[in-house]
């Protein structure tokens, strides 16, 4: 499958992921009334990625590149379809001070404070690098919670939900039932939370509340379409379900008294189980029992 319609007037492009994990994001080609097309998501920046999305888009004129967030396997090929199509990227304003940051370098996590056994150490320092790859794009404009994106013909509203990133982005589209949700909601994915550099307020109660957010905007024929995965139904009760998992969460790591983060994150249930968590997934279960330790 090159692409396929999930709604009226998008496109889904299934975009390769390199890395054995997940084996693709979602890219969203989105139609407007002037026959140009406006780009979701365009993938990891590898070959594979670029090769898939460039015969989805054959022949399209390119009008604008909308990231969800700054991660690499979303906004790792934007740079090279700005380069080839000329269209700005856009990101929300949050997302931009991100990048920013990130940008100017992040000392590396205290795995030391943490109580990471030293064999451990280089695989956490290994996933550590910038989390929007080694080339990260550099936005046009940004966008501000609320606000409609310039697609002519369509009311696609900026949804600032941040937890992944600082500076997340679902994008409402009323008129056609669906809601873009990169990954802050997916149909069967926990997604990590924290990833994207440093933040003055703790990511899992801006998770929470933008849950909350995001579940308040279901009419119960809602459609989310999500960054990975397939497009699914019941968003409310999705959030419901995200929500209840960080409930349980705290409680596990308030049952704890003393020890480390690892001596924590050791005991609580991973999807997997702990023992099955490596590089990227053991340093964001790290983070995230960390952030659970500091509300």
């Amino acid at each position: 499958m090159v692409s396929a319609t999930v709604a009226a007037g998008v496109r889904r492009v299934r975009v390769p992921m390199p890395g054995g994990g997940l084996p693709f994001s979602n890219a969203y080609l989105i139609e407007d009334a002037e026959g140009a097309v406006h780009v979701v998501d365009p993938g990891s920046p590898t070959r594979a990625a670029r090769d898939d999305l460039r015969a989805a888009l054959r022949g399209a004129r390119v009008a604008s590149i909308v990231l969800t967030h700054l991660h690499a396997d979303h906004a790792g090929g934007a740079a090279a379809l700005r380069a080839a199509t000329r269209a700005p990227v856009l990101v929300h304003e949050r997302e931009a001070e991100a990048l920013r940051t990130l940008a100017a370098g992040l000392p590396a996590p205290d795995l030391d404070a943490w109580g990471v056994p030293a064999e451990r150490r280089p695989e956490l320092l290994a996933a550590a690098v910038v989390p929007a790859g080694p080339d990260p794009v550099v936005p046009d404009a940004t966008v501000a919670d609320g606000e409609h994106l310039p697609v002519p013909g369509r009311r696609l509203r900026a949804v600032w939900t941040p937890g992944h990133t600082p500076g997340h982005l679902c994008l409402l589209d009323e008129e056609a039932g669906v809601l873009f949700t990169g990954d802050h909601v997916l149909p069967t994915v926990n997604p990590g939370l924290g990833l994207g550099g440093p933040t003055a307020t703790n990511p899992i109660d801006d998770y929470l509340a933008a849950l909350d957010r995001v579940a308040a905007l279901d009419d119960g024929a809602l459609r989310p379409l999500p960054g990975h995965e397939d497009p699914f139904t019941g968003v409310r009760e999705r959030c419901a379900v995200l929500a209840a998992h960080h409930r349980r969460r705290a409680d596990e790591v308030a049952a704890q008294a003393g020890g480390t983060v690892w001596d924590t994150a050791a005991t609580l249930t991973w999807t997997g189980g702990w023992d099955a968590l490596s590089g990227s997934t053991l340093l964001s279960a790290l983070r995230q029992t960390a952030q659970h330790r500091a509300r």
